[in-house]
C-alpha cells in the first residue's frame, strides 16, 4: 500500500499540489459512510482533473468545546490517519483543534484553509455538515461562499449497506455503541473491516505464561475503542518492532484468542482492579512481543468474562476459546473467499 502523505499545518502542504477537490470531516472509525463520501471525493476529483484531499481535525472539535474524552472516539489519530491514506487521496490535512481555532468564522475558515491553503476548485459534503464558529455555517452557506470564492458544491450522503440493512445509515456513533456492547461482528459489518486497535506490548503478570498460554499484554490506553468486556477470536499483527527485534520476520496477522477484562478468577477482594487487553497468539509459545507496537483486530465475541472456582477449570475453559477461534476463523477466511 502507497502511504500518502498526511500535512500537520498548512506550511506542510506542498506548494506543486494543485487545484484540489476536497470532504471535511471527523471521520472518526473511517467507516463505510465515510468511504461513500470518499468515493464520491475521488470520483469528482477525476472528473475534474483536481487532487482528491480531506480535512480533518484531532483532536476531536467535541472534546475540545464541550467534554473532553466525550464520545469515546474509534479510532485514535494514527489509525484515522491511515485508514484516510487507504482510500485513494492525495493527501489529509490534519489540523491541530483548539479553541482559537474553533472561534473562526464559517467564511474565514473557508477562505484561509481551503480557498488559500489548498486552492479548492470543489468541495464535496453532505447535506447536513456544519462548518466554522459554533457550527454556523451549513449548506446553503457553503454555496453562497462557493459563488464568491470559484469552487464548486457538490453533495453526497453517508448512507452504506451493512447497518440495519441495505441504504440504511451508517455513524460513527453506532459503530462506537456495537463496539461498547461487545458485538464487533455487527461493527465490523459497518466499518467494512475488523475494529482494530493498538498498542506497545507491555509486560503483565505472566500468569498467561505459566498456564500455558502467553499472552501479549496491551497497556492501560491502547489507541482504538477497546469493546466490551470478553473474550474475541481477531488476529494479532506487529505493526512495528522494537530496535531488540528489528531482522526478525514481524508476525503478520496472526490468530489469536483475545480477552478483554479484570481477570476475576485471581481476584482476592472486592476493590477496583485494572482493565487488561491480551491476546494469546495462536502457534510459536516463545514469542518475545515485549516492545513491539501490534494490532488487534476483532472478529467476533465468544463469551463473556467469566470467574472460575479453579485454575484447572480456567485452562479447560482456554482451550474452549483456542478452539472456538480456530472455527470462528476458519469460518471467516471462507466469507471472505466467497465475497471476493
Amino acid at each position: 500500500m502507497t502511504r500518502i502523505p498526511v500535512w500537520r499545518s498548512v506550511a506542510e502542504i506542498p506548494a506543486d499540489l494543485g487545484a484540489t477537490a476536497v470532504t471535511i470531516g471527523n471521520f472518526d472509525g473511517v467507516h463505510r459512510g465515510h468511504r461513500a463520501v470518499l468515493d464520491q471525493l475521488t470520483a469528482v476529483a477525476a472528473e475534474r482533473a483536481l487532487a482528491p484531499v480531506a480535512l480533518t481535525f484531532w483532536p476531536h472539535p467535541r472534546h475540545v468545546c464541550v467534554m473532553p474524552g466525550v464520545p469515546r472516539l474509534v479510532t485514535g489519530q494514527h489509525e484515522r490517519d491511515e485508514l484516510l491514506g487507504e482510500a485513494g487521496l492525495r493527501g489529509v490535512l490534519d489540523l491541530e483543534f483548539t479553541w482559537d481555532f474553533a472561534q473562526h468564522s464559517p467564511e474565514d475558515f473557508v477562505r484561509i484553509f481551503l480557498v488559500e491553503a489548498l486552492h479548492m476548485r470543489c468541495i464535496v459534503m453532505g447535506e447536513d455538515s456544519r462548518f466554522g464558529k459554533d457550527n454556523a455555517g451549513d449548506l446553503a452557506a457553503m454555496r453562497e461562499l462557493g459563488t464568491r470564492y470559484g469552487f464548486e458544491v457538490v453533495t453526497v450522503e453517508e448512507y452504506g449497506p451493512g447497518a440495519q440493512g441495505e441504504g440504511a445509515r451508517i455513524s460513527s456513533s453506532a459503530v462506537r455503541a456495537a463496539l461498547e456492547t461487545g458485538d464487533v461482528a455487527h461493527a465490523a459489518r459497518m466499518l467494512g473491516r475488523p475494529h482494530r486497535v493498538s498498542d506497545v506490548v507491555h509486560h503483565g503478570f505472566k500468569r498467561g505464561r505459566e498456564l500455558g498460554f502467553p499472552t501479549a499484554n496491551l497497556g492501560p490506553a491502547p489507541e482504538g475503542l477497546v469493546p466490551a468486556d470478553g473474550v474475541y477470536a481477531g488476529y494479532l499483527t506487529v505493526t512495528a518492532q522494537a530496535p531488540e527485534h528489528e531482522g526478525t520476520p514481524p508476525l503478520v496477522r496472526a490468530p489469536a484468542t483475545i480477552s478483554i477484562g479484570t481477570n476475576p478468577t485471581f481476584r482476592v477482594d472486592d476493590g477496583p482492579a485494572p482493565r487488561m487487553v491480551e491476546a494469546y497468539v495462536h502457534g510459536p509459545q516463545d514469542l518475545d512481543l515485549y516492545g513491539d507496537t501490534v494490532r488487534l483486530e476483532f472478529v467476533d465475541r465468544q463469551r463473556p468474562t467469566l470467574r472460575f472456582d479453579s485454575i484447572d477449570e480456567l485452562i479447560a475453559q482456554m482451550r474452549r476459546d483456542k478452539a472456538v477461534t480456530v472455527r470462528t476463523l476458519e469460518g471467516e477466511a471462507l466469507g471472505a473467499e466467497a465475497r471476493d
